[in-house]
């Protein structure tokens, strides 16, 4: 069993122990406060982040949420609505999984380099689920195949983490009896929710690509 603390006021993963004991003793060692981190503990199980929508907002892996918010939810956790990949209730016990398992590898992010990590392992999630969707639908007047190869190029982008593109790429898709405009809301959701990757703007950038002249 592993606990982990993680630093409030920079949501970055500090320490790491064997037993709480020990957790609290390096706090205490390092002149902090417990009310300083945000301390959780590992299941020794892992699982696909399966939680979607809490209270009609997408948290699909989302930093700010698993991070900032999720344990507000704890205290009252019956006067909210949390929905998984398809839609069914979360019980606590998955929710308090899930918070611990996404809180910890979202903190551990460290750097571009980190973030493209993460995004791709986050994809690979992601087209899991996406195949359990497909797996428990009835196909009538469209054909797996058929989804596979429109999907195709989407699929391509997320796998290797680029979902900015693959949400564009989504967007040029047409519907049809399964890939519906719910649910392709739904998976552009998904995509920009677990979007951790810092991109460059205008103001802040590393390269510029343009025209030579």
């Amino acid at each position: 069993m592993l606990y982990y603390a993680i630093d409030k006021e920079t949501n970055k993963l500090k320490i790491t122990a064997d037993s709480l004991l020990l957790l609290k003793n390096e706090i205490k060692n390092l002149g902090k406060s417990e009310e300083d981190y945000l301390i959780l503990e590992d299941v020794d199980m892992k699982y696909i982040s399966r939680i979607v929508y809490v209270d009609g907002q997408c948290v699909y892996n989302n930093r700010d949420f698993w991070l900032n918010k999720a344990q507000d939810i704890l205290e009252d956790y019956d006067e909210h609505e949390v929905l998984d990949f398809m839609g069914l209730p979360v019980n606590k016990f998955r929710y308090e999984t899930e918070r611990n398992s996404n809180a910890s590898r979202l903190s551990a992010i460290d750097g571009t380099a980190g973030e493209v990590d993460y995004n791709i392992t986050v994809g690979a999630e992601f087209i899991s689920l996406f195949r359990e969707e497909c797996i428990k639908t009835k196909f009538e007047t469209v054909t797996p195949i058929e989804i596979g190869m429109k999907l195709a190029p989407v699929i391509s982008f997320v796998l290797t983490g680029s979902f900015r593109e693959a949400k564009l790429t989504l967007k040029t898709i047409e519907n049809d009896a399964f890939l519906t405009e719910e649910r392709m809301q739904k998976y552009e959701d998904m995509l920009d929710a677990a979007d951790v990757i810092t991109y460059a703007t205008d103001e802040e950038y590393y390269y510029t690509a343009g025209e030579e002249g």
